[in-house]
Formats: structure tokens, sequence, C-alpha cells
């Protein structure tokens, strides 16, 4: 398993992503597909409906999209469905990858700002500015949903003919592609694992970390959502703060069971 893990690591680490810039919403990492966008910068908004068909198919309203280079769009998506969906915006290959773990690893949620994930009947949004042109996908990664047809196309075309201009590319480990992830747990699950709180939801007791490598569940360091399992826990997590902290299944969900 270790070795696997490694092995999906060196790869990811292996595909270039161009730098574009500094994001939006603090997410920091270099996209092919672009980068968080300002609101206020959007051109055009695109509204995207998520539904299951009668006949069984799983599908986005409209599947495909035509937008220009250096664009920002605001993706307004609904999920008009019986069931829970998501929509997730990347290169083709990045998808694929991150269908794979989610298949493995089906509780996993995820803080990014090219994905949303919503419930039946609800609605939010996707603020995006597409710096690269070329061809991209968007999917829903429930496992079972692409296969039922809930992918599409986003093409990106150039604002110009000029060419463009020579780079050098920065590689960086996405969350999209480091989500290479493991299922055993048990005699380490108490383990704990170092992590800086990035957000607390109180509410809905979730809490996002940016954690090193978790060797109860043999997840690589990386920002993910966790379940809090009580109270007294959620009060010991606070947004900037660095923690220790142990976490395991519990019915079927990623959840923190003591921070020290």
């Amino acid at each position: 398993m270790k070795a696997h893990i490694f092995g999906l690591l060196v790869a990811a680490l292996a595909t270039p992503a161009l730098a574009s810039g500094s994001h939006e919403g603090g997410h920091g990492e270099a996209m092919a597909v672009g980068e968080p966008g300002k609101k206020a910068s959007a051109t055009r908004t695109i509204e995207v409906t998520m539904k299951e068909t009668d006949d069984g198919r799983m599908i986005f309203t409209p599947p495909t999209f035509k937008v220009s280079k250096g664009q920002t769009i605001r993706f307004a998506i609904k999920n008009a469905g019986g069931l829970d969906h998501e929509f997730v915006l990347d290169q083709e290959d990045k998808i694929m990858e991150h269908k794979a773990v989610m298949e493995k690893f089906p509780e996993m949620e995820h803080d990014d700002p090219n994905a949303i994930r919503l419930a039946a009947g609800e609605s939010g949004e996707i603020i995006w500015k597409f710096t690269n042109d070329g061809t991209f996908k968007i999917a829903c990664l429930v496992p079972g949903d692409y296969d039922a047809g809930m992918h599409g196309d986003v093409t990106v075309a150039r604002s110009d003919h000029r060419k463009e201009p020579n780079m050098k590319c920065l590689i960086k480990l996405t969350l999209a592609t480091a989500l290479a992830v493991g299922t055993a747990y048990g005699a380490l699950a108490q383990e704990f694992t170092k992590a800086t709180v990035k957000k607390v939801d109180v509410k809905a007791k979730k809490v996002t970390l940016i954690h090193e490598e978790l060797k109860s569940l043999e997840m690589p360091a990386m920002t993910m959502v966790f379940r809090v399992q009580d109270d007294a826990i959620l009060e010991k997590l606070k947004e900037g703060a660095n923690v220790e902290f142990a976490a395991e299944r519990v019915n079927g969900k990623l959840t923190v069971t003591e921070v020290k």
C-alpha cells in the first residue's frame, strides 16, 4: 500500500502545472485550468443544473461551454436532483485521477475553489478566471455519477493570436493529485498528527485542517474537511491555531476524535 501511494505521489509531482500567479481565496496552487476569480470581475454568468433523468442517467445542463482566455465566469450551480452531486472543474487527467481516488474513498469532502458539492435542492456558485486556453472538464465525482453521464467540456479560446511567451513550469502538488489515500486503520488510529486549523464550522461540526501525513489513515499531507466528534473537541479548534489531532472513520465519515 505504501509503495502504491508513493508511486501515485511521484506521478503527481511529475505532471507540470503552469504558474499563473496568486489566487483569490488563499488556495495558492497554480492550476492549468485557471484560478479563482473576483466576483466583481465576472463578465458572464453561466447557469448549470445537476440532476438525474428518468432513464437513470445523471447530467449537467448544459454539458458544454465556450469561454475566452482571460475571462472571469460566474458559474451559478443548482442541484435539481434528488441526490448529492458536485461540480468539479479541472484538467481531464486530474479529473480521472480524482475520480479513481473518490471511488476508493467516497466519504471525502474537499475544500477547493474549483469544486462545490451540493445536496438535493441546494444552489451555489464558483467564480473562475480562465488563464489558459485549451479544453477542460467539468464532472461530478460522487462514485457512479461520472459513469452515469455527469461530465462535460469547457473550451477556452485564445483571446488574441499573439504567440504565448515561454515560461518555466512550476511543479506543485495540488489537492486533486495528492488524494492518494489508503483505507486501512486500526492500531495507529490514535496516533497524533500535526495540523493548522484553516476553518471551523461550529454549526455543522466540521473543521478544515492543513495537516501533515496522517499515518493512521495512510493519507498524505493535504487540506481536508473532517467531522468533529463532540463539542468539547470543537472548542479546542480555533482558526489559525497549530494543533495535534487524531482521526478515524466514525459511521463512515472522517472524524477528529481527539485534539491536544
